[in-house]
């Protein structure tokens, strides 16, 4: 979805993992599932009823710029199996960053192990109340950084899950594999400029497959979320 509309000299080298130089392919950009008039019916697929919209960010201003002018080119999207009209193509503003932020997942956060049990492989996937999930998804933000040249101090990012349900859970089918990841509110603590990365090029693995786009949580959101939850209750 995302190369073909990217020009040439970019879509290439990204698709073959080589726009950034790194020891194993990484390509820095991340969106969001569909959101707006959209139902996902889990293992049936979604049904769109009216406007859709989706989210794109990349710590790389011409692939960004690209995208949108190879989709306002094109005037179409093709998601899978359903094709969309291009109807507005619009540009969010960065928050003002400290070193804390709270944020959102509009696609789900994923992290794994590759492990081998008795000689076979398999994956190892962890959900927000592993330990290994905030390291993970930590060490995957550094790894982005160091390709990047971004420093931040060492020891001082941290990820802490502030909203996370069993039903925050989700399972995606990409290319016939199964991805487990989390949908929910997370505490992101550290530099300025890792917080940055983090909306740029997603939190987790997979963020080019449309895993781990986050967003801001503001807090008058915050707020109204809060009081929803406490009126369940």
């Amino acid at each position: 979805m995302i190369y073909r509309h990217l020009p040439r000299e970019i879509g290439q080298p990204l698709h073959d993992g080589v726009y950034w130089q790194s020891q194993r392919p990484l390509k820095l950009f991340v969106f969001s599932q569909l959101h707006g008039e959209v139902r996902y019916r889990p293992g049936e697929g979604v049904e769109v009823t009216g406007p859709v919209w989706f989210r794109f960010a990349s710590p790389e201003r011409d692939l960004a710029l690209g995208l949108a002018a190879g989709l306002l080119r094109f005037g179409r999207i093709r998601i899978a199996t359903l094709d969309f009209a291009v109807r507005e193509i619009a540009t969010l503003a960065l928050p003002a960053l400290e070193e804390r932020l709270v944020v959102r997942a509009l696609s789900p956060i994923t992290v794994y192990r590759t492990l081998e049990i008795k000689g076979k492989r398999r994956t190892q996937y962890y959900n927000p109340l592993h330990e290994e999930f905030g390291e993970l998804v930590v060490a995957n933000l550094r790894r982005k950084a160091s390709v990047l040249g971004v420093e931040g101090r060492e020891g001082t990012v941290r990820v802490q899950a502030l909203s996370v349900h069993p039903r925050g859970k989700r399972l995606e089918c990409y290319k016939g594999t199964w991805i487990e990841g989390w949908v929910g509110r997370f505490l992101l603590e550290g530099p300025a400029e890792y917080l940055r990365l983090a909306l740029e090029a997603g939190l987790g693995a997979k963020n080019s497959q449309g895993f781990g786009y986050v967003e801001e949580v503001k807090a008058d959101a915050d707020a109204r979320a809060n009081a929803r939850e406490a009126g369940r209750r």
